[in-house]
């Protein structure tokens, strides 16, 4: 007689076996997304953006008056403040005035950026009024079929951080290299602040963008070759003294394209390369021609690029004070920053540098909500140079020079 097969049970083992194998499987998961988390984000955030391209289906006049709304929006500027008005030849003129906290060549530089990616071509811009607040008039067109003329107006009468209330900016150097609860307590800080970039770190895009939604101004943080090159090596995108013209140009225009949304620019090291006219030359033309601010590192007692800025009459700073040092504490760098507040208060503005360091976040922590409690104000360079005129006498060079 034929033995029946016994059918194999499924019992607890088999669901078990199962769940367990689900179970890792979402672990591995869970700790790649954890591994792979800022990545991941830089991702989601590039697929999220607004984009700038503008519908299909709009007439080359509607596009026109659309990429202006979208320029003005880039700048915090509200729809409703954008005037519109019949100008010259038939032309539609628009109209709306800077933000308070930004420098007139900053919003020239973002609208710049965003008509070109819009398709929209700028056939004239000029200035008028003062080097540090100028209006700008632009001549903008698509294509052969829409022209339009608009008017950038600087922020309205004189800006409050005008008159007796001294203003400090704080320029945080080295931004780029990671995301961690440095750099973003930094941007977190309830003041303005100008993050200087290195350029192409694996968080600079990332940070650069943080910066930007959180109000604050960026910089370009420029690598150029020190005096002890290479034992110390300014790293990628270096300018070197051993650079043609061109070549310095060509570089600088790859850099540049990095990032969208630049204020100006300050560089790392460049104890050596700040030095050399033939090396600083070039890259003021590559400053003029952007639009962007000039903000001396002050790493060399001999530095060229205040100096000829200042001959170009370009807007640029020189940088009063380095707020830490590789061994300076938290108590040396709050002093510091009281010493930096002292200078702000006796000459009405200073400029320092800092960096992306523990001790560094502690002290300004403590620090800005009781100098903003005695009267300083907080402003980040754009900010700061909209408040000065192009013919103010220079100030002294600071005591010594910073590191590299």
């Amino acid at each position: 007689m034929a033995r029946k097969r016994r059918r194999k049970s499924k019992g607890r083992g088999g669901w078990f076996g199962r769940f367990f194998l689900v179970a890792s499987l979402l672990l591995v998961v869970a700790a790649l997304a954890l591994l792979y988390r800022e990545p991941l984000f830089d991702f989601w955030q590039s697929r999220t953006e607004d984009p700038l391209p503008l519908p299909r289906d709009l007439s080359p006049a509607e596009r026109l008056q659309e990429a202006v709304v979208l320029g003005a929006r880039e700048l915090g500027v509200p729809h409703h403040r954008i005037g519109r008005r019949p100008g010259e030849a038939g032309r539609p003129h628009f109209e709306f005035r800077c933000p308070d906290r930004l420098h007139p060549i900053s919003a020239n530089r973002w609208l710049t950026r965003i008509f070109h990616d819009s398709g929209l071509e700028i056939l004239d811009c000029r200035e008028e009024g003062t080097p540090s607040r100028p209006k700008l008039h632009f001549l903008l067109g698509y294509g052969q079929e829409a022209r339009a003329t608009l008017t950038l107006y600087p922020p309205i009468g004189d800006p409050p951080l005008v008159g007796t209330q001294p203003r400090l900016a704080v320029v945080i150097d080295d931004f780029g290299h990671n995301f961690g609860s440095v750099a973003r307590g930094l941007l977190e800080l309830d003041a303005p602040i100008t993050a200087s970039i290195l350029p192409g770190r694996s968080r600079s895009r990332r940070l650069e963008r943080e910066a930007h939604q959180r109000g604050h101004a960026v910089f370009l943080h420029l690598p150029m070759e020190p005096v002890d090159w290479p034992e110390q090596n300014p790293g990628h995108g270096a300018i070197f003294t051993g650079m043609s013209a061109d070549s310095i140009a060509d570089l600088l225009d790859v850099l540049s394209r990095e990032f969208r949304w630049l204020d100006g620019f300050n560089h790392h090291m460049g104890s050596k390369a700040s030095t050399v006219d033939a090396v600083v030359g070039p890259v003021l033309d590559w400053a003029a021609r952007e639009k962007l601010l000039v903000v001396d590192s002050y790493t060399a007692s001999r530095s060229r690029i205040y100096p000829m800025a200042r001959e170009r009459e370009l807007p640029a700073l020189r940088v009063d004070l380095f707020l830490d040092g590789e061994e300076e504490n938290e108590a040396e760098i709050a002093e510091n920053l009281a010493q930096a507040a002292d200078l702000a208060r006796s000459r009405g503005w200073a400029i320092v540098i800092c960096h992306p360091r523990p001790e560094t976040l502690s002290a300004l922590r403590s620090m800005v909500s009781r100098l903003k409690d005695n009267g300083l104000r907080f402003v980040t360079v754009p900010q700061l140079m909209a408040t000065l005129d192009a013919s103010d006498p220079a100030p002294p060079p600071p005591a010594r020079p910073g590191p590299h």
